[in-house]
């Protein structure tokens, strides 16, 4: 939920306090949580993408995967739109916790290996999902997803539809 810090202090027993300013509809469900422990993550506010950007990307991706010689399944062209227009970095890891570490993702390749101190490591170039994507991250994806389809002679909306969806 967004939210504010609006102070930060320390407690008799030297434990940091913080006071957060939240929307009011959370205070019946907060108040269930009081005096007992709690997982906190507290970052940054990002406005996140709109539902109407992912159901474009997702018809546009659809449309590029029926048009393709011979056709693709959607999520084929959904894990190469990542790799072109995605979100993501690569890692390093021991090529012994290759398996275990790789769970974690659902979309990677493979990008080299190396040694380092007699120990053998595969590089990975990660992606990172749309779902998690904020509006920023949403609009670079779609204007990708977008140029491709163009490239296909796929119809795609106006400039100016692509902003309000961008918007929404």
């Amino acid at each position: 939920m967004k939210g504010r810090i609006k102070d930060l202090g320390f407690g008799m027993g030297g434990d940091l306090t913080l006071t957060l300013s939240l929307p009011r509809q959370h205070a019946d469900s907060l108040k269930k949580l009081m005096d007992v422990d709690i997982e906190a993550d507290i970052k940054k506010y990002r406005e996140k993408r709109s539902m109407s950007q992912n159901a474009y990307a997702w018809m546009l991706i659809t449309k590029i995967a029926q048009s393709i010689n011979p056709p693709m399944n959607k999520e084929e062209v959904y894990a190469e739109m990542l790799k072109r227009y995605g979100q993501g970095g690569i890692i390093s890891v021991q090529k012994d916790k290759v398996s275990d570490v790789m769970r974690a993702f659902d979309y990677y390749v493979q990008k080299g290996e190396g040694e380092v101190n007699g120990k053998q490591f595969l590089h990975m170039m990660v992606y990172v999902g749309s779902s998690q994507y904020d509006t920023k991250e949403m609009s670079t994806f779609i204007s990708g997803i977008v140029e491709e389809a163009k490239d296909l002679g796929i119809e795609t909306l106006t400039p100016d539809e692509i902003a309000r969806l961008r918007n929404g």
